[in-house]
């Protein structure tokens, strides 16, 4: 085993790249379904007769079933395998997606939401552990920034492809195809995804652990508490503004029409498509983790801050702005790597799971938080029977993201610098040698 879990590993198939692609592509699906209601917002508060504080409520639901099992899904994947896990995971998400296309009353697409929130659980994390236990391990971070390339693509498709799908079709209708999609997506994952049972066979003989000694063991290491709020924090901004209120936020603050604003946010994830592997990359490059994370973080902050309050930006340097802030936002990403360097390998699905829930608990507070104080500041106007919010009341509710980024700062001199080298290495009584992997 101890070579397994060694810095090289041989591949000498296509298929283990086959297998992780496949997962990027459920990360990227899962991501469009995510920041989708973002331009949803005027058909979804009508159609339900919702607040601000509803909808936000509404589109929080994904975070919190998402949030509830990163834990259990990590622990799944690693004594499980990725094969049945994505399939079923996939096919939730599809089926989520048609419930919530159908749905005439608030709780009934919340259910939607949820079911969306519980398949999606599994896709980031069981990418990173195809790509842990199949491929060599060297390229973990590149893959891990390519992997989030993908999901920005679909955070991509979900502002003006969708805003467009939405005003041709209607909001029902995208969903409908949206969980089509799904159904097929599954179907291809189980024809292709396989578990690669050579390393979980020696995983249970060399570590013979109860079910949630290892989570036991990732608690206890106060560094991975340290970085999961570091990682919580800086990837809010994101959730919140990108995946729901930012699209009405410039809509109310620039006066702009759905479709320009969903443009301008798609900016965002374009910074993320084009930070997430070169931030990699260059830590890789660089054997070090913790330099990418502080530019990022500061990157962040300033960008945010003026997007939130500079007013009469130029759109050409408000489109730029929202680039940057993506592209800097992505310069977290390196976190993941140092969980699963000052964790055991045997134990990589179950702490970047660990990291995952303080990413998601983020998201699940903050969006509806930002709705009812939106309510609370409201000013009694409609239109066409939508609540009308002043660009203070956005003001009032978004200044939460820039705070918690400086949270995010506040915990970096705490992160150990790994330098790119396991620091908690414990060689299994197992032994596979290199190369020696095999699809089953």
């Amino acid at each position: 085993m101890s070579q397994l879990h060694g810095q090289e590993r041989t591949v000498r198939t296509f298929m283990p790249w086959v297998m992780w692609a496949l997962g990027a592509i459920f990360y990227c699906y899962e991501t469009l379904l995510q920041v989708s209601p973002s331009v949803m917002v005027p058909d979804l508060m009508k159609a339900f007769s919702a607040n601000g504080a509803q909808l936000g409520l509404l589109a929080a639901v994904y975070f919190y079933s998402y949030s509830s099992v990163q834990i259990p899904v990590g622990i799944l994947l690693d004594k499980l395998g990725p094969r049945r896990l994505l399939t079923s995971a996939t096919l939730i998400c599809g089926l989520g997606a048609l419930l919530f296309s159908s749905a005439h009353v608030l709780m009934v697409a919340a259910l939607g939401r949820l079911l969306i929130g519980l398949g999606s659980a599994f896709a980031a994390v069981g990418c990173m552990h195809l790509c842990a236990t199949w491929l060599p391990l060297r390229y973990f971070a590149t893959l891990t920034g390519v992997m989030v390339t993908m999901g920005m693509l679909g955070a991509i498709g979900g502002q003006a492809p969708v805003s467009f799908m939405v005003a041709h079709f209607g909001w029902r209708e995208t969903l409908l195809i949206f969980g089509l999609v799904g159904i097929v997506l599954s179907i291809t994952i189980w024809s292709f995804v396989r578990d690669n049972k050579l390393y979980h066979q020696a995983e249970s003989k060399g570590t013979k652990v109860k079910l949630f000694s290892g989570l036991k063991q990732i608690v206890a290491n106060k560094q991975n508490l340290v970085v999961a709020t570091y990682g919580a924090f800086m990837f809010a901004p994101t959730t919140t503004f990108g995946g729901l209120w930012g699209v009405p936020y410039l809509m109310a603050f620039y006066r702009l029409d759905r479709h320009m604003a969903a443009t301008l946010v798609s900016m965002l994830f374009i910074g993320w498509v084009v930070g997430s592997p070169l931030f990699g990359m260059i830590s890789d490059r660089i054997k070090r983790r913790k330099p990418s994370m502080v530019l990022g973080s500061y990157g962040v902050l300033i960008t945010l801050s003026i997007i939130l309050f500079v007013p009469n930006l130029p759109l050409f340097l408000l489109g730029t702005l929202l680039f940057a802030f993506g592209f800097f936002s992505s310069g977290f990403l390196p976190s993941f790597s140092i969980i699963r360097e000052i964790n055991p390998h045997r134990l990589n699905a179950t702490s970047i799971g660990f990291m995952n829930t303080f990413n998601m608990l983020t998201g699940a507070i903050l969006q509806p938080l930002v709705g009812l104080i939106l309510d609370l500041t409201w000013h009694g106007t409609m239109d066409n029977g939508i609540r009308e919010y002043t660009v203070s009341s956005f003001h009032k509710g978004l200044i939460l993201l820039p705070l918690g980024v400086i949270i995010a700062i506040i915990t970096l001199p705490f992160i150990k610098e790994t330098f790119c080298q396991q620091q908690n290495y414990q060689p299994d009584a197992g032994k596979i040698s290199e190369g020696n992997l095999k699809i089953s």
